[in-house]
C-alpha cells in the first residue's frame, strides 16, 4: 500500500526539500523530485550542486518523454501529465498535482506544506484524497523544529 507523508508548518520550504532530498536519496528506491514549472526545478537543481558546499549530490533532470533516468540517486522533472513510473518510486511532490492519480502510483509520496492558511488548506485538501485512495497517511508537524 503507498504512503504519503506530510511535512507541515515549514518555515523554509525550499531549504527543507533540500534536506529531504539528501535524506531520501540515502534510500535505494528512485526519488523523483516534482515541480509546479521549470523555474522552481532549475532553482532546487541549482541548489542540489552547491549546498552543501563540500558535498554534490548526483541527480538528473528528467524529460518525461524519455525513458525514466538510472543509476542516478534523485530526478528532477515537472509536467502534465503526470508520468509513469518505474515500480518502487518515491515522489517528494513540491507541485499542486495529486499523485493519487498516478498510474501506478508511487511508493511513496512526500508533501511538504508551509503556514500560511491557504497552503494549508491545499494540503488537507490532498491529505483527503491519499486517503481516498488507500494510502497509508502520515504527519509530521514541523513548526517550531529546525530545518
Amino acid at each position: 500500500m503507498p504512503t504519503a507523508t506530510f511535512y507541515t508548518h515549514v518555515s523554509d520550504p525550499a531549504a527543507f526539500a533540500c534536506r529531504l532530498v539528501r535524506r531520501a536519496a540515502q534510500n535505494p528506491e528512485p526519488l523523483l523530485v516534482w515541480t509546479q514549472e521549470l523555474g522552481e526545478l532549475e532553482s532546487l537543481d541549482q541548489a542540489l550542486w552547491r549546498d552543501p558546499p563540500e558535498g554534490f549530490l548526483p541527480h538528473e533532470i528528467w524529460r518525461t518523454d524519455a525513458a525514466f533516468p538510472q543509476g542516478v540517486p534523485v530526478v528532477l522533472a515537472c509536467g502534465a501529465p503526470l508520468p509513469p513510473l518505474p515500480a518502487g518510486t518515491v515522489v517528494l511532490n513540491l507541485s499542486q498535482d495529486f499523485w493519487t492519480q498516478a498510474a501506478p502510483p508511487p511508493l511513496r509520496v512526500l508533501e511538504i506544506v508551509g503556514g500560511s492558511l491557504e497552503e494549508l488548506a491545499a494540503a488537507r485538501d490532498r491529505f483527503r484524497a491519499y486517503k481516498q485512495a488507500g494510502f497509508t497517511l502520515e504527519h509530521h508537524n514541523m513548526q517550531g523544529k529546525a530545518v
